[in-house]
């Protein structure tokens, strides 16, 4: 959801609460088009990230159906292959919308905060991580909890910038969440506020 607060504002919304804002092919598109025209509004001089209901996103929505989940959409970067079979196409597609999508809003030249509130769960945090300034509740926890699931999923692997080395590896090995005070502490987030005050 694209809102405007202020005309200098834009509010990006992450609206699929009933699925705790898993990220699903729509919602990664629709996610870009949003910061797209948040970013050529000269108008809009900062841009806030946020997400309806109780957790900030539980990550990627693991009952996509991934075959066919890039047939005709106009790509933004450079990555070709969709199609091809096996490993080839899916890498394709996660170059594009992880990474891909990642890198792009890290550059976006304005001013980004994430307003985070509840659980931030693997692919959520490469939602928060390209942001300027996170501002989090105090009920926020992040976790990388890939390895728990026999893989090493790091697609954007901003880990040992946003926690230190030791703690992303700690993070990374054993799936232990870092809690809102522990990741203002390591410098991963800026601000702990109480959840009723998030949106303020």
């Amino acid at each position: 959801r694209y809102e405007q607060p202020d005309p200098r504002i834009a509010r990006i919304v992450l609206a699929r609460p009933d699925t705790r804002n898993a990220q699903d092919t729509d919602l990664l598109y629709a996610l870009n088009a949003a910061f797209d025209r948040a970013a050529r509004d000269d108008e809009v001089k900062v841009i806030i990230l946020a997400a309806d209901g109780p957790h900030f996103s539980s990550g990627h929505d693991m009952r996509e159906d991934l075959d066919g989940a890039m047939d005709g959409r106009t790509t933004v970067g450079t990555w070709c292959g969709f199609g091809c079979d096996g490993a080839e196409g899916y890498m394709a597609r996660e170059k594009e919308i992880y990474l891909g999508f990642s890198e792009r809003w890290r550059n976006i030249p304005k001013p980004t905060i994430a307003e985070v509130q509840g659980k931030v769960v693997a692919g959520g945090l490469m939602l928060v991580w390209p942001c300027d300034i996170v501002i989090a509740a105090e009920d926020a926890v992040f976790a990388d909890n890939t390895v728990a699931m026999g893989i090493a999923g790091a697609e954007f692997f901003n880990h040992p910038w946003e926690l230190g080395v030791r703690k992303a590896k700690e993070m990374l090995f054993t799936s232990d969440a870092v809690s809102a005070a522990d990741a203002h502490r390591l410098g991963m987030v800026n601000h702990v506020v109480p959840n009723d005050e998030l949106s303020e």
